[in-house]
């Protein structure tokens, strides 16, 4: 299995790369638009098609690259059926895909966005169970999504949206769509990987188990919301980049 972790240079988002490297296939998960061309040449370099493209929810902070790379590649991309992107195939909780010995399970986890899913990774190869969770703007290392862009019940939902990561496996490894320096959440941390376990004992908000409590703690958190982030949402949504 094939798996490689791209940091931008500004705005401390992740993309991510994974692949069956057998099959000669490639999943592209939340890929910036100014990663395009990298991510072709690394598909280039490994002689290997890129099969999947995934956005995790619609991107506020940053233009996607999922509609140019869908063009280039034939590839379909893959959201959450509650998403308003026009041109992006629609899943549900709990849908898999596979591209030869890797499996993605999206698990549907709203309150960033009401379209927000994180990615449930296994490698059939060595296994049945999953030992790695893109999550997003969801879950971040060390804090947890902003909740401004999700609407009224964005706080409720993201709260059971945790519930559903904090189940997992503590062994479980955390890949967020962002670090520190992202406009996306609140106590990002500048390490781009952790653990559910580290994350529960560590992570202040992820260990709240008190819905009341959680959404109290959310209240005394203020945000400045960038002025930009409307117009780039409808960019992504159109797909216009």
């Amino acid at each position: 299995m094939l798996f490689r972790q791209f940091i931008s240079k500004s705005g401390g988002c992740l993309t991510y790369v994974i692949g069956c490297t057998q099959a000669g296939e490639l999943i592209i998960v939340d890929p910036r638009l100014d990663l395009v061309d990298d991510l072709m040449n690394f598909s280039e370099l490994y002689d290997m098609r890129i099969s999947y493209i995934i956005d995790t929810h619609t991107h506020a902070d940053h233009l996607s690259g999922a509609k140019r790379l869908a063009d280039i590649t034939r590839a379909n991309v893959y959201m959450h059926e509650n998403t308003k992107v026009k041109f992006a195939q629609k899943v549900r909780d709990n849908e898999e895909i596979k591209a030869g010995n890797v499996k993605i399970k999206f698990l549907y986890t709203p309150g960033h966005t009401p379209d927000s899913v994180s990615v449930l990774i296994t490698d059939l190869r060595r296994g049945d169970e999953p030992w790695a969770v893109l999550t997003g703007d969801t879950l971040f290392v060390g804090g947890i999504g902003r909740i401004d862009i999700g609407g009224e019940e964005s706080a409720e939902q993201l709260f059971y949206s945790l519930q559903k990561l904090k189940v997992l496996p503590d062994y479980v490894e955390v890949f967020p769509a962002h670090t520190s320096g992202s406009a996306c959440g609140f106590g990002m941390s500048g390490k781009p990987s952790s653990t559910i376990g580290f994350e529960k004992k560590y992570n202040k908000l992820f260990s709240i188990n008190n819905k009341e409590e959680f959404i109290n703690s959310l209240k005394s958190i203020r945000l400045p919301r960038p002025k930009e982030f409307d117009e780039i949402i409808i960019k992504n949504i159109e797909g216009n980049s």
